[in-house]
């Protein structure tokens, strides 16, 4: 019987050593080359949206800390949107500001909501004793400490004295108010009326 082992030659050994070697390449290349590029796009990728984010939170603090030193700046003097409903101190304020003049009127509308917005628009008349008082009054109005907002403006004289004398004024107005922090829905539209949170009792 013929002997089938034989030693191999040179050249065939160079091409076993040839094909071990692809052969170990391609292994690497599926287990651990492809893995590894999967796996640095997958970070790359996730890298590119953490960059994003921090931008778009850096942009946000950034506007933070102007706002911040913006409010740092604002005087006490500023009009505030206090918290529904205000209507008493509203009024209060309005009688203070009026009591001097020969006479006015108030007239109230119903409140209207916007968001977390709530506005008490007004309209009034009065007759100042001259033309400076009828200002003084409107720029007290217009600067009041809740914030407030003056339209349709109309004045006129009375008498021969025209301007000099007593002057009757006319505006519409509104006062601005939040629903943030209120303490009651009672007035508002129903469709914008929601349980009030109150605090329980102490056990």
């Amino acid at each position: 019987m013929k002997n089938l082992s034989r030693e191999f030659t040179t050249r065939e050994k160079i091409l076993l050593l040839v094909l071990a070697i692809l052969l170990v390449l391609v292994v690497y290349y599926y287990l651990v080359d492809l893995p590894l590029r999967g796996q640095k796009e997958s970070l790359t990728s996730e890298l590119t949206a953490a960059q994003a984010d921090y931008d778009a939170t850096h942009a946000k603090y950034t506007e933070y800390l102007k706002m911040k030193a913006d409010m740092e700046q604002v005087t006490e003097d500023t009009s505030i949107m206090a918290s529904y409903n205000n209507r008493s101190e509203e009024i209060h304020f309005l009688d203070d500001l009026f009591k001097n003049t020969l006479q006015y009127s108030v007239g109230f509308s119903p409140v209207t909501v916007e968001g977390d917005q709530i506005r008490r628009a007004f309209t009034v008349s009065f007759t100042a004793a001259s033309y400076d008082q009828a200002v003084k009054i409107l720029e007290r109005l217009a600067d009041c400490h809740y914030r407030c907002v003056i339209s349709d403006i109309s004045c006129s004289g009375s008498g021969e004295e025209g301007l000099k004398g007593p002057v009757s004024v006319s505006c519409g107005a509104v006062f601005f108010e939040t629903m943030v922090d209120r303490n009651t829905d009672a007035g508002l539209p129903v469709v914008v009326q929601t349980p009030v949170a109150t605090e329980e009792p102490a056990e």
